[in-house]
């Protein structure tokens, strides 16, 4: 069945050179900007192919002319009189990058996208896609390109949208997202529809009894916007717009955590948990990731730990010269120094109740938690992502590393603080295990939740410096994978992350960048070739993007809505319809 051509949008022009990669397009004296998506119709030997082609340069040419400061000149002194007998010359030429091309998959008759290994035919006709006319058309060519769980935003051509949703498949997840963009660009919105879509899969997974892949999110809020939303609406809007029983499924009894309950807004405080982590359940290379430590000082800390284990940064801090089993007094007191921090955080504790058992039931049974950081220093808030992500990759290694849930308990206890097993075992036994006994098999992690954990302010974190050194964010970017664990790694920077992180990471939505520098290093890192889209990112807007990832070939280019429009869209979604039986939440 051949393309219907009308559905290609409006006729722009025709194919004039080029190669498989660069070509020139002769087309009509049209409005028509940077980043603008062409569709190019092609049945060469009775092959019918419908290629994408991304404008990059843009340039006026007036036919038949070969001296235009002459023709200025004239028209200046003849006016509007001469203009209206060249005007019918006037054309754009649009050069730009061939992005790839669909066809027909003989087999099975629908459509499959390739790289642009092929030309199109001499002067093949090309199209403008409008929106309105060309959504289907680019959502059956596309397929596979812009299918997925996860919901992004919308595939943009030019400065307009057309209704095709992009998403990412859940089960790439764990081979870890990069957020890049500069101040502006549209993170924290970009951020809180995805924490949407992450609701939004978990509940049709639920409504299709299992089929699916839930996906757990640690999502870190620097500046508490998610929640109460960046305008109207936020994630307590959707919260508030269930039903009891979906908000008993999909949200359970909390998703908000932050230091300071009382002083949390009262529609949000009942959903909310204080971070209160215990000193015992903090870890030497929990510290490692997060801060320098020369190698005389880690010595002594392995030493504390290995004889004191839970009570290692108690025994540290209350330590003198006289007692220090003859360490250095300078070591000891740089190892004191970085301890401090911990001894005065309010939400690392010496004694008490923790919140750690509650963050790890939550993750494993695929919820959502928004984690209000403003009021913690950058230090609290990174070894607070480490200490969850580090338990939580611990975990699951316990479980990738056993046969049976006897397996997993002596596991389990080799790696993590001793209290804070003890206080979760019987719900890992029943997350993990198939079955309860001692000799049931465990589950294979891939079939667990996604756990995605978020790193923001990513260079503090994820540079080169301390990944040298024993970094839990190193192991998960090489290995997450085999545990179900990716990192969402949001940053305005990328040419200061180190090359480990980034060569691993295998989707990047990439925004708005301020500077050469970003951008240069934003292409050169991108899972798909975008040579050549430097013009671009300078004329971003707010919520536009380019989407690269090394499962697909083609780069998406895509336009975030504002989270407003689409709860307001969707907020009827999330009520049960009437009479409809609820279901218990299975783990």
């Amino acid at each position: 069945m051949a393309v219907d051509k009308d559905q290609l949008g409006e006729a722009f022009g025709i194919v004039s050179v080029g190669n498989q990669t660069v070509l020139e397009i002769m087309g009509s004296n049209r409005d028509i900007c940077v980043g603008e998506l062409f569709m190019i119709y092609s049945r060469r030997d009775d092959h019918e192919r419908v290629f994408f082609f991304r404008v990059l340069e843009l340039q006026n040419y007036i036919r038949q002319v070969d001296d235009l400061p002459r023709v200025a000149g004239t028209m200046l002194v003849e006016g509007d009189a001469y203009l209206a007998g060249i005007e019918r010359n006037m054309l754009l030429a649009v050069g730009g990058r061939l992005l790839g091309y669909a066809e027909r998959d003989t087999p099975t008759g629908g459509w499959v996208f390739r790289s642009p290994r092929r030309l199109p035919d001499h002067l093949a006709p090309v199209f403008r896609p409008l929106p309105g006319t060309s959504d289907e058309i680019v959502a059956q060519l596309l397929g596979p390109q812009v299918e997925g769980d996860i919901y992004i935003g919308d595939f943009q051509v030019g400065e307009a949208a057309l209704n095709v949703p992009v998403k990412i498949p859940a089960r790439f997840l764990p081979m870890h997202l990069g957020i890049f963009g500069s101040t502006g660009a549209g993170k924290s919105n970009l951020m809180m529809v995805l924490i949407k879509s992450l609701i939004d899969n978990n509940m049709e997974v639920l409504a299709r009894h299992g089929d699916g892949q839930r996906v757990s999110a640690f999502c870190i809020d620097p500046h508490d916007e998610f929640a109460r939303g960046i305008d109207r609406y936020g994630i307590q809007s959707i919260v508030e717009a269930m039903d009891r029983a979906t908000r008993s499924q999909v949200i359970g009894e909390f998703y908000y955590l932050t230091t300071h309950k009382q002083a949390t807004p009262r529609e949000i405080k009942r959903y909310a948990k204080e971070i209160r982590i215990l000193w015992s359940e903090i870890q030497p290379r929990d510290l490692y990731s997060i801060m320098d430590f020369t190698p005389q000082m880690a010595a002594f800390i392995d030493t504390v730990y290995s004889q004191k284990r839970e009570e290692w940064i108690a025994t540290i801090l209350e330590m003198d010269e006289e007692n220090a089993g003859g360490v250095p007094a300078g070591t000891l007191r740089a190892v004191q120094r970085r301890l401090r921090f911990v001894e005065r955080s309010p939400i690392f504790q010496k004694t008490g109740v923790s919140v750690m058992p509650l963050i790890f039931e939550a993750m494993e049974t695929g919820r959502v938690l928004v984690v209000n950081t403003s009021l913690m220093s950058d230090m609290e808030q990174f070894l607070l992502t480490t200490i969850v992500t580090r338990t939580l990759s611990d975990l699951r290694r316990a479980v990738k590393s056993s046969g049976t849930l006897a397996d997993f308990d002596r596991q389990a206890q080799l790696r993590l603080p001793t209290g804070f097993f003890r206080r979760i075992v019987q719900k890992a036994r029943a997350f993990y295990g198939i079955g309860s006994g001692d000799d049931a098999p465990v589950r294979d992690p891939r079939d667990l939740p996604v756990l995605l954990i978020t790193v923001e302010e990513a260079p503090s974190i994820l540079n080169p410096e301390l990944m040298k050194g024993q970094s839990v964010f190193k192991d998960i970017s090489r290995q997450g994978r085999k545990f179900n664990i990716g990192l969402l790694v949001v940053s305005q920077q990328v040419s200061v992350l180190d090359n480990v992180i980034l060569s691993q990471m295998n989707t990047e939505i990439n925004l708005r960048l301020g500077n050469e520098r970003e951008i240069q290093a934003c292409i050169e890192n991108a899972s798909v070739n975008i040579s050549g889209f430097d013009d671009e990112f300078r004329v971003m807007g707010r919520g536009e993007g380019i989407v690269t990832a090394s499962y697909r070939e083609l780069p998406l280019p895509v336009r975030v809505p504002l989270f407003d429009h689409i709860f307001e869209r969707d907020r009827h979604r999330y009520r049960q319809s009437s009479g409809r039986p609820t279901r218990k939440h299975v783990i």
